[in-house]
């Protein structure tokens, strides 16, 4: 059974993709399903933006079988209107197709990068 604040506020879809956007606590969590491309990135752009109420943003990827540089892109950019803001953003996967690229770039202390929400949680501690 799923509280109503773990329950989906807003769920959207494509192609081959979809996006279901929740809070968990004082977290707003984007989990993304799919594969995520340049086709997508438009869109994914207008759908994740820390206007919405979060400042503690997490970026669940862990269903993602696909993410190119585009959509990195987005999330980069999520993630510095965060900290711009003094919010916080990470990412949680253990997909290597979306880790490595993080890594590769450098994009760490930006874009953290765990393996499950609790590990998001602990390594934040209390809001």
């Amino acid at each position: 059974m799923t509280t109503d604040a773990a329950r989906s506020r807003q769920r959207f879809s494509g192609h081959g993709w979809s996006l279901d956007v929740h809070d968990a606590g004082d977290l707003r969590v984007y989990t993304l399903r799919g594969e995520f491309d340049f086709a997508v990135s438009a869109e994914l752009a207008t759908l994740v933006t820390p206007d919405d109420g979060g400042t503690r943003v997490v970026a669940d990827l862990t269903e993602v079988e696909y993410c190119d540089s585009s959509c990195l892109q987005v999330l980069l950019r999520l993630a510095r209107r965060l900290h711009a803001t003094g919010g916080r953003f990470a990412v949680v996967t253990t997909s290597p197709a979306v880790s490595r690229p993080i890594t590769l770039l450098g994009l760490g202390d930006v874009m953290p990068v765990h393996p499950a929400l609790e590990a998001v949680e602990a390594a934040w501690g209390a809001a």
